[in-house]
């Protein structure tokens, strides 16, 4: 999510040798938001991430502090990742092996900051909780197990201009979403859990929360959290032609836009010019093979504005099942892309030249080859 100059964007053609060394020195140009880090070598990335290489990186910001929100141990980062584990404890990974890799990656434990059966203990206090889908290709719909709907204040990038509240989250990989959770009015003792409803009728849980102790609390929801100066659609150079990514499946694998990935190629219509605004429209039809899978779709370089969504009609009934949780306003830099749905996006490409990643990150599609470069030149 950090807008950055491609020598330290994680390209796989960077990747570092085994006894090497590679110093990523870069400045920090972004918004206050929930980031995070992972390696990046092709065909290697589900592994490395499902072995425990990844991490969070929060930025913070004068405009941030300014909002009152929850600071120190009252702001929470909450990693959710999914694992199976063998009798002796040790991670197992893809061990139903082709089948693993053309679905994606999914365990049968819930982590959370790497601890499993994890219960958040809390005071009578507002907590931030920031939350990042770390998992290879798991898709969660959260909600609490009491109903109470979830406070939104921040997406991928930066927070929200005003709080909102759903139901229940979507929260595909790569993915993150700020929360306002006030525990002022439970009581020591109180018992409630974050829950997944993605899977089945019967939710799974995620984490457990019991409220420990008793503090006075004197924050409130602030109204206005931050302002977005959002693009403008009129001034994008293709906003009557926008450019078409489609995310499926061929017998070279998974592609996009029939393509697999290539460490230095660039197609014609992977290439952009600098400090120009674009429109980008997702696709993910099904095809002759007729397998359609979700696809968290990730682009590198910065962060985007979700214009659009739309669905085919022989898909709404799964598009009904999650389009409550969606949070598209503010920044994202990855977007979940649903079978049947077309996603459009404005994004900009500002202040670096040189070549950046767009990539599913269901991290074996990805690995398989759903990943691609794209160019911004001069």
């Amino acid at each position: 999510g950090l807008h950055v100059p491609e020598e330290v964007d994680g390209h796989p053609r960077y990747a570092i040798k085994p006894g090497d060394t590679y110093v990523y020195d870069f400045e920090v140009r972004n918004r206050a938001g929930t980031y995070w880090y992972h390696p990046h070598p092709h065909g290697q990335t589900g592994h490395q991430v499902y072995q425990g290489l990844a991490g969070l990186f929060l930025v913070s910001d004068e405009e941030e502090a300014a909002t009152s929100l929850p600071t120190d141990e009252y702001d929470l980062p909450l990693v959710i990742q999914d694992r199976v584990f063998d009798a002796d404890n040790q991670l197992v990974y893809l061990s139903n092996g082709m089948h693993g890799r053309m679905m994606g990656f999914v365990g049968d434990q819930i982590l959370v900051n790497g601890q499993p059966n994890f219960t958040l203990k809390v005071a009578t206090r507002i907590y931030r909780i920031r939350l990042l889908n770390g998992s290879n290709s798991n898709i969660y719909q959260l909600a609490l197990n009491d109903g109470i709907p979830l406070t939104v204040i921040g997406t991928d990038g930066v927070l929200l201009e005003k709080p909102q509240e759903r139901k229940y989250i979507i929260l595909g990989p790569a993915e993150r979403l700020e929360l306002w959770v006030d525990f002022s009015e439970r009581s020591v003792g109180e018992e409630m859990a974050l829950l997944n409803w993605a899977t089945s009728d019967r939710p799974s849980v995620v984490f457990s929360v019991r409220v420990e102790r008793t503090e006075e609390e004197s924050l409130r929801l602030p109204e206005q959290l931050t302002t977005i100066s959002r693009f403008n659609l009129a001034e994008a150079v293709n906003r009557e032609n926008p450019r078409r990514f489609s995310f499926d499946i061929q017998q070279a694998g998974w592609t996009i836009n029939g393509r697999v990935f290539e460490m230095e190629e660039v197609a014609d219509e992977e290439i952009v010019r600098l400090n120009t605004l674009e429109v980008w429209e997702l696709v993910n039809e099904a095809n002759g093979m007729h397998i359609v899978l979700p696809h968290p779709i990730h682009i590198h370089g910065g962060q985007f504005q979700i214009l659009e969504r739309q669905i085919e009609p022989s898909q709404k009934a799964i598009w009904d099942a999650v389009k409550d949780g969606y949070v598209d306003d503010g920044w994202h830099d990855t977007v979940l892309l649903m079978p049947g749905e077309r996603i459009k996006l404005l994004f900009k490409f500002e202040e670096y030249e040189g070549m950046f990643l767009y990539h599913c990150h269901n991290l074996e599609h990805e690995d398989m080859g759903m990943m691609r470069n794209y160019l911004v030149q001069a």
